[in-house]
């Protein structure tokens, strides 16, 4: 296809960590894309194809994640955050809107922060961790819940990308993880944010939304209908929206 055509990839060297760079699209403005714990931006592909129809997308591959080199130790979301900024920064990406999922939420925020000017805006897709239940056996559980409404593709995806990450690196990750506090972290940023989940997401409950909507003023919330974890992939359009509405956003 002709996104296809124009796609770059660039591994990006941030201190001892290594950062994957998938960019396509057209010359507009510029999206970066971060995924949750495990994963990978391939869950992306149905709305990167949405954006890229008016947009220069990038999606970030976390050090560790996608095949990339694990570093020695696993990073803190705030360590993630620094090292997206940082690389974005390499590519001469200036301003754009950052959009997470899952962890990713976490990890932009910590971006955000680190480098305030690179933040147009933020889109939080799904937000980790839902502080009501902050313990491993809970998300785990939630997980498991969220599998059955998923669409095959999507486990078949998420799982194999959890294969690549390894044990290891997910569950020394998924500590880091539960220790950050996104509604504390959001509360500090300074430009306009918003939180949306699927209605169907047993993970981040409205109720959690709505704490992140309190953390900072300005926060949009949101909810796509009908929708599992993953919302992207099953209704990209409905999301894409969201990324546009951001987009114009002014601080």
């Amino acid at each position: 296809s002709a996104t296809a055509a124009r796609l770059q990839a660039l591994r990006l060297r941030v201190g001892k960590t290594e950062v994957g760079l998938r960019s396509s699209g057209t010359p507009g403005p510029s999206v970066v894309l971060v995924h949750g714990i495990g994963a990978s931006p391939r869950y992306f592909e149905p709305l990167v194809r949405e954006l890229s129809r008016d947009h220069s997308v990038h999606c970030v591959e976390l050090p560790g994640h996608a095949g990339l080199p694990k570093p020695e130790e696993p990073l803190s979301m705030a360590g993630y955050g620094a090292a997206v900024a940082q690389s974005l920064r390499q590519a001469g990406i200036s301003e754009a809107v950052l959009v997470g999922h899952s962890m990713g939420c976490q990890v932009v925020v910590e971006a955000a922060l680190a480098d305030p000017d690179l933040a147009r805006s933020l889109l939080l897709l799904a937000p980790t961790v839902n502080r009501a239940e902050r313990t491993i056996a809970e998300q785990a559980l939630r997980l498991g819940q969220d599998t059955l409404r998923e669409h095959p593709a999507v486990n078949w995806t998420v799982f194999s990308d959890y294969l690549r990450t390894g044990p290891r690196w997910y569950l020394g990750t998924l500590r880091r993880m539960m220790e950050h506090r996104l509604e504390e972290r959001l509360a500090l940023a300074a430009c306009p944010a918003a939180v949306v989940s699927g209605s169907r997401d047993p993970i981040v409950p409205r109720s959690w939304l709505l704490r992140l909507e309190q953390a900072g003023s300005g926060v949009q919330l949101g909810e796509v209908p009908a929708a599992p974890h993953v919302l992207m992939w099953t209704h990209p359009a409905q999301t894409a929206q969201w990324v546009r509405k951001l987009g114009k956003a002014v601080p």
